[in-house]
């Protein structure tokens, strides 16, 4: 009796993942439940048995079958504990069409809890608080339809102005959305003008407008998209491979009389730490180490952050910049007493810098351009510690700008 309860509580649980999917695998039912491939095998064939109708799509995964209904899902007390939680983070983001589109499915999700239920999960709500690091500022009010456009294949047209104060217009096929460490959200699609894809923030996009117009769906899933931006970056990482003027602006003044020194205080910082080189290593360990951090949601992980701002930091060298270094991905916080496993925590002296900004298309090599200039001046370096500040300017890679701080003496 006592195996009988678990299997009844597992066959409850798989109809409601049938019911949440228009297709799904074995293999994903198992790694759910955290049993085997045949234990779900037997699991469908018993629902089958009990008269529940299972389509099984060879080679693809299980369905119910079109038009047939389930009684209404009941929530446990720890599944509504855990919408109410989701409602208060969301109110905090910066999309105000989430924020108001939540509220109503909550609502919905409400109306069915029962009069006890209801009971606690209004005492949660008083008794919860999300506080954000800082004060969180409703920025756009478009991720609702930018949703519908990319599951409905929908062309739009956007008024927007950049980070580098352009206006422009653009019909775009919307393809993914991402939520960055800023609290902002980021939009990648297809732009007509450019005939390639493009990231355009949603707290930039000034006016957005349906063209009754749909697109062919493109071949390509987020990962394809991001593993090709990758490679598109380490190509133009190789020296040999020539980089247009159009794909960055260097900001800096080459003569040193010219350049002003800076002092920056002492900082700890907490992350994720790679030992490379400049002989061809660094074009694949540094995004590698970037697609670690972003993947496994790192800066979510480092307690006592002081800024959202990711540093990344070059240091321990071992020589000048032709020998090898580490890099550091991480976020400035207020001590080291506390680091995770996994993670490295490193703090670094008062120094004195020589600022410089990298300004243009990062995924085409704009920054690593300006390292290039950087490595022809003649400035005295201590090979002590040189960083980049990637903060709200640098979340579009297309057309970003990151300051970076090169330590002299």
């Amino acid at each position: 009796m006592s195996e009988a309860k678990p299997r009844l509580t597992r066959l409850t649980a798989i109809l409601t993942q049938l019911q949440s999917k228009r297709l799904i695998t074995a293999n994903e039912i198992a790694q759910r439940h955290k049993v085997s491939i045949r234990t779900i095998y037997r699991d469908i064939r018993t629902l089958e048995q009990s008269g529940v109708p299972i389509v099984t799509e060879e080679g693809k995964g299980y369905r119910l079958m079109e038009g047939y209904q389930l009684p209404p899902v009941m929530f446990t007390e720890a599944e509504a504990n855990a919408l109410i939680t989701a409602q208060q983070i969301i109110a905090n983001n910066a999309d105000q069409s989430l924020a108001e589109q939540y509220q109503l499915a909550i609502d919905k999700v409400k109306s069915i809890l029962q009069y006890q239920q209801k009971d606690k999960s209004e005492l949660l709500a008083e008794r919860m608080q999300v506080r954000m690091p800082n004060a969180v500022q409703k920025t756009s009010n478009y991720l609702m339809g930018l949703q519908l456009a990319i599951t409905n294949y929908q062309v739009l047209e956007i008024d927007y102005f950049s980070l580098q104060e352009k206006a422009t217009k653009r019909t775009i096929e919307p393809f993914a959305l991402i939520h960055t460490q800023g609290n902002n959200w980021v939009l990648v699609a297809h732009c007509q003008l450019r005939a390639a894809f493009r990231i355009f923030r949603l707290d930039r996009i000034q006016v957005l407008q349906e063209t009754g117009r749909n697109f062919e769906p493109h071949e390509l899933t987020l990962q394809q998209y991001f593993e090709e931006a990758r490679k598109k970056w380490q190509q133009n990482q190789t020296p040999d491979i020539g980089l247009t003027s159009a794909t960055v602006t260097f900001v800096a003044n080459q003569k040193i009389r010219n350049m002003k020194k800076v002092t920056i205080e002492p900082f700890h910082v907490i992350g994720i730490k790679v030992k490379t080189a400049n002989d061809g290593s660094a074009a694949q360990d540094i995004p590698q180490l970037w697609q670690r951090f972003m993947t496994e949601q790192i800066a979510s992980k480092i307690p006592n952050k002081i800024s959202e701002e990711v540093l990344c930091i070059y240091t321990n060298y071992e020589g000048d910049h032709t020998q090898p270094y580490d890099t550091i991905l991480g976020c400035k916080v207020s001590s080291l007493d506390h680091i995770p496993a996994g993670l490295v925590g490193q703090s670094f002296e008062a120094s004195s810098y020589v600022p410089f900004v990298s300004k243009g298309d990062m995924i085409n090599g704009a920054l690593y351009q300006t390292w290039l200039e950087i490595w022809k001046t003649d400035l005295k370096r201590t090979y002590t510690a040189d960083f980049e500040v990637h903060g709200l300017k640098a979340m579009n890679p297309n057309d970003a700008e990151v300051d970076i701080f090169v330590g002299v003496e």
